[in-house]
């Protein structure tokens, strides 16, 4: 009797500028190897899927042999995840060596990182990994071969039932792709996105088409992400204005309004959106203000999109042909902060994220002081940022980049590093999420020493500390109740102040030491008389969020 194959999907997370698929999210590409699989005959029983987490946890060891394991992971700036870490080259070499009966094709951004090194068994896809799984099923197997969008929408649909093997399924978030390629007719440096020689949008219905067999699949939980700038999507590209496309509004705001349909109607619980490019919100004001409220309308409260301002050291943005100076960066902010820094349950719906990159060329010890004026200006003129990502360029294959800082340019880095984390993200974190707003699907990532780490499961989420031991995997929603310097302290909704533990009430603004002891001291308060003088130093809208549940 023939025996059946058997196939792998080996998830080792991916950080792309323009994909994201860290827990708690998934990026497409293991969705539609998938697919792909699927459609070519395979069985669903003959596919397995794996995260590197659960490889790690059997000591790189598979438990069984597989024809082909399609592994696909890789960062081009890795950063740093709660709870999580991305697939590195050297536990792509140790999982194939200790697995030498299974063959492994590698695909996505880490086949490039690997290309050169290979010293061990391994096909590199340096085409897409899903075409390849398609291909090679078939008996034909090209590792060069690029998918078209009318193979994609089809494996799209059908790999939406891979998201009920995750480990995390259901509290998991799905990128969504509308495009790739960047839409710009010049790109920065270190683009990887430039690989692609065209760009090609998704129809609004192949992206329906996919959410909707995602949300039949149980998912609640989307970003759309996978695309270098959502103002671009759709674009004729046939106007431009200093290398940036002209925004045609009617394409995105539709796509927008029919996901907030579906939100609206309790099929999506969280909407986020990431990537946009600031040169074409500088040169395309009114079209990026119609875009982005509709956007703002549309998505979950606290969302974040980025920009890719790098540097905005003159000498490194015209060595690199990046997006906007510092003059240009400020009207940009503005606008976005118009469009979209109206809140909702207490936090601004939809708010600028500034992307920088250390390591670029034409970096002098001056670069940093730079990007931190701008960063005080913006703070200074009462303007939000949702989040400042800095982080340290890892150099793509094929881009030609390298990266060479001299030790006292690093150590300039990392002090105007830290004076931006002290001075504008701190005092930026109490003006987004004052105490008192509430955070929804917030999921328990750790506990240790009696304290719960937390963090929603939407986009860019910030790390809330809970003075409480909570079972990890919890989803619950979370009132901010403090702040400090990189994160927030909060407690679950509702809290009962006859129940609270003295550390809990100890992390609550405006209770303090003396004050929880008092509170504990005096329990069981049988009414709200009995406790309210305690929190006149409480925050109003915060007050309001400790209960007396009888």
């Amino acid at each position: 009797m023939k025996q059946t194959k058997q196939y792998l999907i080996l998830d080792f997370y991916v950080d792309e500028p323009a994909c994201f698929g860290v827990p708690p999210f998934v990026s497409p590409y293991p969705r539609y190897i998938y697919g792909a699989l699927l459609d070519a005959g395979v069985s669903p029983s003959a596919i397995t899927y794996m995260t590197v987490a659960m490889l790690r946890s059997l000591n790189y060891l598979l438990q069984q042999r597989y024809d082909t394991v399609f592994l696909v992971g890789g960062a081009v700036v890795p950063g740093k995840y709660l709870g999580h870490k991305i697939g590195t080259v050297e536990e792509i070499e140790k999982t194939v060596i200790s697995n030498s009966d299974s063959f492994f094709a590698a695909g996505g951004l880490a086949a490039r990182q690997i290309t050169g090194q290979k010293s061990y068994p391994v096909v590199i896809v340096d085409g897409d990994i899903e075409q390849y799984a398609f291909d090679s099923v078939r008996g034909e197997g090209d590792s060069h071969r690029m998918r078209s969008y009318n193979q994609l929408n089809r494996w799209a649909v059908l790999g939406a039932g891979l998201l009920q093997r995750h480990p995390f399924f259901p509290s998991v978030i799905c990128e969504i792709e509308t495009y790739r390629g960047c839409p710009r007719s010049s790109h920065c440096s270190f683009c990887s996105e430039h690989i692609f020689d065209t760009i090609t949008f998704r129809k609004q219905i192949d992206i329906l088409a996919e959410v909707d067999a995602l949300i039949d699949a149980g998912v609640t939980r989307f970003r759309i992400g996978r695309q270098a700038d959502i103002l671009a999507y759709g674009s004729r590209c046939e106007i431009y204005k200093a290398s940036f496309p002209k925004p045609e509004v009617d394409e995105v705001v539709s796509l927008f309004l029919a996901l907030e349909e579906r939100k609206r109607d309790g099929k999506i619980e969280v909407l986020n959106v990431d990537n946009a490019n600031p040169g074409t919100v500088a040169h395309f004001e009114q079209e990026s203000h119609d875009i982005l409220s509709a956007i703002a309308s549309a998505v979950t409260p606290g969302d974040t999109l980025p920009l890719g301002v790098e540097s905005l050291d003159p000498v490194v943005i015209e060595r690199n042909n990046l997006k906007v100076d510092t003059e240009t960066l400020l009207r940009v902010v503005t606008l976005m902060n118009s469009a979209g820094g109206w809140r909702e349950e207490g936090i601004p719906k939809l708010l600028p994220g500034i992307n920088l990159i250390h390591g670029l060329p034409g970096e002098t010890m001056n670069t940093f002081k730079y990007n931190y004026e701008a960063l005080m200006d913006i703070l200074s003129r009462g303007l939000l940022l949702r989040r400042i990502n800095i982080r340290t360029l890892l150099p793509f294959p094929g881009t030609g980049m390298t990266y060479d800082a001299s030790k006292r340019v690093i150590n300039r880095y990392r002090y105007y590093r830290e004076k931006i984390r002290d001075e504008v993200d701190a005092p930026m974190l109490r003006k987004v999420f004052p105490s008192g707003s509430l955070l929804s699907s917030v999921r328990v990532e750790e506990c240790r020493n009696g304290v719960s780490y937390c963090r929603q499961i939407a986009s860019y989420a910030i790390t809330v500390k809970v003075r409480q031991e909570i079972p990890v995997g919890t989803v619950a929603s979370v009132i901010v109740c403090g702040h400090e310097p990189r994160s927030l302290r909060g407690f679950l909704d509702p809290l009962d102040i006859n129940k609270a533990s003295l550390k809990l009430l100890e992390s609550i603004e405006g209770i303090g030491k003396k004050r929880a002891q008092t509170l504990v001291l005096n329990r069981p308060f049988a009414a709200e008389d009995e406790f309210s003088q305690q929190l006149e130093s409480v925050p109003p809208l915060l007050r309001g969020r400790i209960k007396l549940l009888l």
